[in-house]
């Protein structure tokens, strides 16, 4: 018997790193926005004694991340069958969506069931995207690496239009990029980076005019790829009320209260367009 499983993302809203561990991960404080889901994942049991994960739609690189999540939820002596995995992937890896971390949070869902709980270090250990993503939030104030989560309202009534671009940027390179561009001096601490998200979560409540969203990887990004300034200049004459590029980069976004049509540059490779519900 096969099932079907829906495979969600996320956008950072905000995303401002506060310091660098000694095991190398980084301590964030992030606005996770989920995104409905985009990608699936048909799942059957097997008897093979192994698994077998696989994508149709595009190639990953290295190990899947949905395989490590059923190594991760066997260390921790949870209950794992044989599975075959298929996973139907619509958005590019490098994209800075957690598409990955979403596939793996969907089998970890799909596994635990009604015992969500004695999951959620699995989904920790898998990578720091996953937990939000397993938790099923639609919004969250995201602290430690990602796996403090502090639930929010949804954002209902607003217009996500996602813009992948024609270059990619790698998560663990963009993180060594960052210390260097920064010297482990982070603009904010912990406690203003608190104040400023929950700022901003008022203000896009109410519809406001946002601007450019607070990243850390922007400054570096946009000075990588310039063209990235020619998007957001493109979202504000549109009429859209905040704009930036989600996690690590490279997917940049654009939020509205309304509609929006936009003019599309060549540089553009796909579009999402999403309208989110309370």
């Amino acid at each position: 018997m096969q099932f079907i499983q829906p495979s969600a993302a996320k956008l950072n809203l905000s995303l401002r790193v506060t310091g660098r561990r000694g095991d190398g991960y980084h301590h964030i404080v992030s606005l996770f926005l989920r995104l409905p889901p985009a990608e699936m994942l048909l799942i059957a049991e097997t008897q093979d004694g192994q698994d077998s994960v696989r994508t149709q739609g595009m190639e990953i690189a290295g190990e899947n991340v949905a395989a490590r999540a059923l190594r991760h939820a066997r260390e921790k002596g949870l209950h794992v069958p044989f599975l075959d995995v298929e996973i139907f992937k619509t958005l590019y890896p490098g994209s800075g969506l957690g598409a990955g971390s979403g596939n793996a949070a969907a089998i970890l869902r799909w596994l635990a069931g009604a015992e969500e709980g004695l999951w959620r270090d699995a989904a920790l250990q898998t990578g720091a995207d996953v937990p939000f993503l397993f938790s099923g939030l639609p919004v969250a104030l995201a602290s430690g690496v990602g796996e403090a989560l502090e639930p929010l309202e949804p954002l209902g009534g607003v217009f996500v239009t996602v813009a992948f671009p024609r270059w990619t940027v790698e998560t663990g390179k963009a993180y060594e990029r960052l210390d260097r561009w920064y010297g482990n001096a982070y603009p904010l601490d912990e406690t203003a980076a608190r104040v400023e998200a929950e700022a901003l979560y008022q203000r896009l409540r109410a519809g406001e005019f946002v601007g450019l969203l607070p990243n850390d990887f922007a400054p570096y990004l946009m000075k990588s790829f310039p063209d990235y300034l020619g998007l957001f200049e493109l979202f504000d004459r549109t009429g859209h009320i905040a704009w930036g590029i989600t996690g690590s980069g490279g997917a940049a976004f654009a939020l509205s209260t309304v509609p929006r049509t936009v003019p599309w540059p060549p540089n553009i490779h796909r579009v999402l367009s999403i309208q989110l519900t309370a």
